[in-house]
């Protein structure tokens, strides 16, 4: 049975109290000095008390979107995995972001920050990538694990020391993300990889990756952006949310057609809180379109909450669907002036979009046809990087992505 209520810490101080009603209802009440940091776009710090719709939905936002998953870590506690409140008063002390709950009493020993890492050796490493391909619904976490992380693919968290690897413990937070792809998708790690190779090499801001094999497992592994350093040499959490979260939506709603966010609306709420990100998003919006990344939804972009200043995270998630058979008709996520089959976007989508945004639209046109000139180059000098294995993905991907940005300069 799940505590009425939750403890809310935020960059090393108690900033709101989560409740949970009989009902399985939720509410937020910040507390009366918070800080200067909201916990969401979505969760105003000018509007103390917060009702059960939008707090619902920022955290189901904090745990694994698919249902299985949920449920098997649900087991592991004996609470509902359909309840984001009970899974977080559980796996809540390392979210994405700073944000971490626990029960009321808990509140100075966990900022105290208790836990230990634990070292782990590539074959145990191994096993749970493994365990992760063998079963995909498996649970992401072990039971003496307390990180949480959103979205559908599976992952671990893990913490990179000296020596390697380690299980972070208790509050101890996570500095990596290990993704063994979608078993359905061949090389689908591996296509990751290359993609955010390829968005750094062309000079976007992209989460940096790793291609490597633990015991014949392939997985990409990622440094996390809402993760840093400070002088001690401590590792400290940044907050962030992903744009669903932000506004207000669910996963479940992640995708436009689905009903969640637009690209407008996603850009008009960077204009309110950080005017000179929209072109960079519209940079986004390109890359991840001509690479040809069906999956660019509002939960693949987020931003970073530092003090009461708000950034455009580094862009994560990016994989092509070209190389893949079965995503012959894929769509891109977001409507771009009325359009988002790949191929069919001319300049005056783009332009469109961007005129409703408030944005230059020559120099949003300009953006679009910079990236497809300069994207097939630079895939081809990732995919021909020695270091990478053998693999089909450039005999399939490379032709696909030119076809597609060739298409977009005659597109005007």
């Amino acid at each position: 049975m799940s505590s009425p209520e939750l403890a809310v810490l935020l960059y090393g101080r108690r900033v709101a109290t989560l409740y949970q009603d009989k009902n399985g209802k939720h509410e937020l009440e910040y507390a009366a000095d918070p800080g200067q940091t909201p916990l969401s776009l979505s969760l105003p710090l000018e509007q103390l008390h917060h009702s059960h719709r939008i707090v619902n939905a920022f955290l189901a936002g904090l745990v694994p979107d698919d249902r299985a998953v949920r449920d098997r870590i649900g087991d592991q506690f004996g609470v509902s995995g359909e309840n984001p409140y009970a899974l977080l008063e559980h796996i809540g002390l390392d979210c994405a972001g700073a944000v971490q709950f626990c029960p009321p009493e808990q509140v100075e020993e966990v900022l105290a920050r208790p836990g230990e890492l634990r070292p782990i050796d590539d074959n145990q490493v191994a096993e749970r990538l493994r365990q992760l391909r063998r079963t995909p619904s498996a649970t992401w976490t072990l039971p003496q694990e307390r990180w949480s992380l959103g979205g559908f693919q599976p992952k671990i968290a893990l913490r990179r020391i000296e020596s390697g690897w380690a299980e972070a413990i208790g509050a101890e937070p996570t500095t990596h993300i290990f993704k063994p792809g979608i078993p359905a998708l061949q090389q689908s790690a591996l296509n990751e990889h290359v993609s955010l190779v390829t968005a750094r090499r062309l000079g976007l801001r992209a989460v940096e990756s790793q291609y490597m094999e633990f015991g014949g497992e392939p997985t990409v592994v990622v440094t996390r952006y809402d993760r840093a350093i400070d002088p001690e040499g401590e590792v400290v959490r940044i907050h962030q949310e992903d744009f669903c979260q932000a506004l207000g939506q669910p996963p479940t709603r992640k995708y436009e057609d689905h009903g969640g966010p637009s690209a407008l609306q996603i850009l008009n709420l960077l204009r309110q809180n950080q005017p000179d990100a929209g072109m960079k998003f519209i940079r986004y919006l390109a890359f991840n379109y001509l690479i040809g990344a069906p999956d660019s939804h509002a939960k693949n972009f987020s931003i970073l909450h530092v003090g009461s200043d708000v950034r455009l995270a580094p862009m994560y998630d990016v994989a092509s669907a070209l190389p893949y058979d079965k995503f012959e008709d894929a769509r891109f996520a977001f409507s771009i002036g009325g359009q988002r089959i790949f191929g069919s976007l001319s300049d005056e989508n783009w332009a469109q979009l961007a005129s409703k945004a408030g944005l230059d639209t020559d120099r949003a046109v300009a953006i679009v046809h910079d990236i497809a000139e300069r994207l097939p180059d630079a895939l081809r000098d990732t995919l021909s990087d020695p270091g990478l294995p053998s693999n089909e993905l450039a005999v399939r991907m490379l032709p696909a992505v030119s076809r597609l940005c060739a298409s977009t300069g005659q597109r005007r």
